[in-house]
């Protein structure tokens, strides 16, 4: 049974929760599977023995041709990772967070490992440290090296590697992620008629996918910095290598007295870089904004808002919001009648951010609008109050005024009348004109 939701780090309450980001029963992730290049003349079997020797050595040999032209794989949707954080390295992950999170929470963990147990889906009850920490180091060997993502190893592959049983692995793999180091993305699926034949047409008989797993830390944000006696300990930071961090051989490295009475520094910030400071903190906050916002295109969660914090300090300094950028980019896209899908997000907005008058960002121009509109609305409530009021202060319609304006007029029967008859005495005349025109015309 998968927790419908987990928290957000290990300090937090249990009444702040966060959604969970991983496949579930009730959000299903299928993947799209991708077939390699057909290689001309190819039928059935490896398409690496179709190639030609040269070729193969110029793609990096057998084994990398066979990788490229032979294996048929799964990738997942847009923003399948979003919401999940990277991991600081392998050893690491498995050293520090797993352990950590097995010592603080697996008293919490157990119960609800055990009523999985009993449900059936894995059979036994709790783990120990040492099987647990067996399967974590398999499976982030297979991971990706730089985040901690893409880590697909099967049941049996994992029971291989470790000397473990099937249940104990189970169970390891249930309890990483009831101890929230690890996510199942995609859940272990079978393959579809389609996908099967399109894996036999490459020699490869698998029946189904294995669980992809995200590896990543309990908490999202690096909470290493702590006050101890007045003195700011920070988290040591490597020097030669990512696992090389040498360790000081005093005793004390800062104290009390040290820390309080540091003189201050006297270096002086120009108004140049207290200016870009303060920009790149705008951009910041607006990334995170845009990035929070459930409109946000699912591409743009591939950058953090560290790294959209350059592109956006122009928008932000003009003030523009979350909501001005996905108006831009949905007024974008239907002008151009096609649904923004960019390779380089971040250089897609910049270039669509110079296109836009940053001085009247939508809202404001939305506003403009509103208040034109409400001027007229005054004005027209405004003309009408004074037309009513002129037809208040009317005289009535038997005042002297009125009565001596309607006998200065002739009636309008009597007018009609005289000007139809002037209207007949003329068209008989011209007939008449012209009749005699015409006598005259026949006797000459």
């Amino acid at each position: 049974m998968i927790p419908a939701r987990v928290a957000v780090h290990e300090h937090a309450p249990t009444s702040v929760l966060r959604p969970y980001c991983g496949s579930s029963p009730m959000r299903r992730r299928y993947g799209t599977a991708r077939t390699p290049r057909a290689v001309s003349g190819h039928v059935h079997g490896h398409q690496c023995h179709s190639l030609t020797p040269m070729f193969v050595n110029a793609i990096g040999g057998p084994e990398a041709a066979c990788r490229r032209y032979c294996q048929v794989t799964l990738e997942l949707e847009a923003g399948a990772y979003s919401g999940i954080a990277s991991w600081r390295g392998a050893q690491h992950w498995v050293e520090i967070v797993v352990r950590c999170a097995y010592t603080a929470e697996y008293n919490r963990i157990r119960p609800e490992l055990v009523k999985t147990s009993k449900a059936g889906s894995v059979a036994g009850g709790g783990i120990s440290l040492k099987s647990l920490l067996a399967v974590a180091k398999v499976m982030a060997g297979a991971a990706d090296f730089d985040s901690g993502r893409s880590s697909r190893l099967s049941i049996a592959t994992l029971v291989e590697r470790t000397g473990l049983g099937e249940r104990t692995v189970q169970r390891a793999r249930q309890a990483l992620k009831l101890l929230r180091v690890a996510t199942e993305v995609l859940r272990g699926r079978l393959r579809r008629k389609g996908e099967r034949m399109a894996s036999w047409r490459f020699d490869d008989k698998s029946r189904g996918w294995a669980s992809v797993w995200a590896l990543h830390p309990r908490k999202p944000v690096d909470k290493t910095r702590m006050s101890v006696a007045g003195s700011i300990q920070m988290a040591p930071h490597p020097r030669r290598g990512q696992f090389s961090i040498p360790t000081s051989r005093r005793e004390v490295l800062n104290t009390k007295r040290s820390v309080d009475k540091r003189a201050a520094s006297r270096r002086k910030e120009s108004s140049a870089e207290v200016e870009k400071a303060d920009g790149i903190r705008k951009g910041l906050l607006l990334a995170s904004k845009w990035l929070g916002n459930p409109r946000t295109p699912a591409w743009a969660r591939q950058h953090t808002p560290r790294g959209w914090a350059p592109a956006l300090v122009d928008s932000a300094a003009h003030g523009w919001t979350a909501n001005d950028l996905n108006f831009t980019i949905d007024a974008w896209a239907e002008a151009r009648k096609m649904t923004p899908d960019p390779k380089h997000p971040i250089a897609f907005i910049r270039w669509l951010m110079k296109e836009q008058d940053l001085a009247f960002s939508p809202h404001v121009l939305a506003q403009i609008a509103a208040e034109q509109a409400k001027a007229e609305r005054k004005r027209q409530s405004s003309q009408f109050e004074a037309e009513r009021a002129r037809y208040a202060m009317a005289a009535t319609e038997d005042s002297p005024g009125r009565r001596a304006a309607m006998a200065a007029v002739p009636d309008a029967a009597e007018v009609r009348r005289r000007r139809q008859i002037a209207e007949r005495r003329t068209a008989a005349d011209a007939r008449a004109e012209l009749c005699a025109r015409q006598r005259g015309i026949d006797n000459w």
